[in-house]
């Protein structure tokens, strides 16, 4: 997650709020409209990812809302973010670490699952299929059961870990405690360069959407993208598994 000050969080609320005019204004112009400085508008859309505010209007402008009628331009906008991350999530997949990926889960007695939040949502399907394997798995998402199971870990122990941001400190914390033991551990993240991934032997790296249709002031932000590496790595583990139980056959 992005740490947006106040003032930063109403800039971006007004961004989103006047999305399709982003093009057409200046920085200036998108300040006074926020009633902020031009240095807390290029703050802003720096914390988001973006060299200033002059990349991030020209990707606005490069975007095409898809021709779908009956729908508001602002429903159109929330459509693209969705179809943005799922395409750009998918360019993301790289073959190589998935295949590293099924082998660690083919490799690994137990497997542990940490995440916080609404990823957690996710990470509770991903533990079901696996036990379909008849994998060994649990799921933990409170940070001092993940402090204490990582104690116990050992090098036939995966550790997959399902987060947005690559830098909740209550996982963060958990898998330092575990390294001691040299467990495998595999992340699910949007981001490449964080703290996860660093601790993390393989990483599926997917796509957050720069656009958020909520303005909560809480972590409630689309898991689409870890949904689809969760997909991807469990049809990717089937076919391995169904490849290998033929191979066994003859």
């Amino acid at each position: 997650m992005s740490n947006l000050t106040n003032a930063e969080s109403y800039t971006w609320q007004i961004i989103q709020e006047n999305y399709e005019k982003i093009p057409q204004l200046s920085i200036s112009e998108l300040a006074e409209l926020a009633h902020v400085s031009l240095s807390t508008v290029n703050r802003t859309v720096r914390k988001k990812g973006f060299e200033g505010y002059g990349e991030f209007r020209y990707s606005i402008r490069e975007k095409k809302l898809p021709e779908i009628n009956g729908f508001s331009k602002e429903v159109l906008g929330a459509i693209a973010k969705n179809q943005e991350e799922l395409l750009k999530t998918i360019e993301n997949i790289s073959a190589e670490e998935i295949e590293k990926a099924v082998e660690l889960i083919q490799e690994s007695e137990e497997i542990l699952i940490f995440s916080r939040g609404l990823s957690t949502n996710v990470a509770d399907e991903l533990m079901k299929k696996l036990q379909l394997f008849r994998k060994r798995v649990s799921l933990h998402d409170d940070s001092k059961y993940m402090a204490y199971y990582a104690q116990f870990v050992n090098e036939k122990s995966l550790i997959i870990v399902l987060s947005l941001s690559g830098e909740t400190v209550e996982i963060l914390n958990a898998l330092r405690i575990a390294k001691a033991q040299n467990p495998k551990i595999l992340s699910l993240t949007v981001n490449a360069n964080t703290n996860l991934t660093n601790l993390s032997d393989i990483s599926l790296i997917g796509y957050k959407s720069s656009l958020e249709v909520n303005y909560f002031d809480l972590d409630v932000h689309s898991r689409l993208s870890l949904s689809i590496l969760s997909r991807v790595l469990i049809d990717a583990y089937s076919i391995y598994t169904l490849k290998q139980g033929r191979s066994d056959i003859r």
